[in-house]
């Protein structure tokens, strides 16, 4: 069996042995989201929605920076494969988990979980995308 690696920029390759119902064996590419790509996004979210001077700037315009993004992260580093839709769908998480908190500090609320089904719910209004 041939091993076959190969890392693209932000994503993961892998050769891998499959099997069908039948018995029938075949090899195909599997890919998903590298450690540095998924820092590299978190790392944009957390620069928009952490610093002090994020709490004055309203959800909207937030939601209209992050947007983009999302699109252009979803379209390069989607693939049907489960292992990756379960990475972007923790990187959907973070991005709900970063809003919470920023609307937490905006509205002085100590305990950040307690106002995360009303975030969840003003995300889903106001149209932010998810990238799994």
């Amino acid at each position: 069996m041939i091993d076959f690696h190969l890392s693209w920029p932000g994503m993961h390759h892998r050769k891998t042995r499959e099997q069908t119902s039948t018995g029938k064996v075949y090899y195909t590419t599997k890919q998903w989201l590298t450690k540095k790509a998924e820092c590299h996004i978190r790392e944009v979210v957390k620069e928009r929605l952490a610093p002090p001077f994020a709490r004055v700037k309203s959800m909207e315009s937030h939601i209209e920076y992050l947007n983009p993004k999302i699109r252009g992260w979803r379209n390069y580093y989607a693939t049907p494969h489960t292992h990756s839709k379960r990475k972007m769908a923790d990187l959907d998480w973070y991005i709900v988990q970063a809003f919470t908190r920023w609307y937490a500090k905006k509205t002085k609320k100590r305990r950040y979980l307690s106002v995360w089904p009303k975030v969840e719910e003003m995300l889903c209004k106001q149209g932010l995308l998810k990238l799994a």
